[in-house]
């Protein structure tokens, strides 16, 4: 009987340890850094991050820094992809999917020249309060492009 316990009591304490497929599943995030605003790469990073959001439902989010700010400027130019949709059209369907677009405020001010007022609707300007618990959560895994 103490055989039987001790074996229950250690199957119990490696159980808390342990986690189940679906529970590491439901933590994952994915962080994509995309410092582009060449038409090629920022479709790909934003097509794969709106294919993990909806596909693998793990929550997304997309930091744009360096040049690419300049794709979230509602009044700059709307270049087509192959597809036949814009990167404002593909970034506005990642965040009507549940995506999390965040801004990089010294790019937008040094590099883009923009203001928050400047933004897609439903981008968000980052920052230590948005931009860090994205990036540091455990389970995160980054792209950068």
């Amino acid at each position: 009987m103490k055989v039987v316990n001790a074996a229950l009591c250690l199957i119990f304490v490696l159980g808390m340890f342990v986690q189940s497929p679906l529970a590491s599943e439901a933590e994952k995030s994915l962080f994509v850094n995309l410092t582009s605003n060449e038409i090629n790469r920022a479709a790909m990073a934003i097509n794969i991050s709106t294919r993990v959001l909806r596909q693998k439902k793990i929550p997304v989010t997309i930091f744009l820094n360096v040049d690419g700010v300049r794709l979230v400027d509602k009044d700059g130019a709307e270049h087509k992809h192959a597809s036949g949709k814009s990167l404002k059209h593909m970034l506005t369907e990642f965040i009507d999917a549940g995506g999390t677009v965040l801004a990089c405020p010294m790019c937008m001010k040094n590099v883009g020249g923009l203001t928050k007022d400047d933004l897609l609707t439903g981008v968000v300007v980052g920052g230590s309060d948005t931009t860090w618990p994205a990036l540091f959560k455990d389970g995160v895994t980054v792209l950068s492009y």
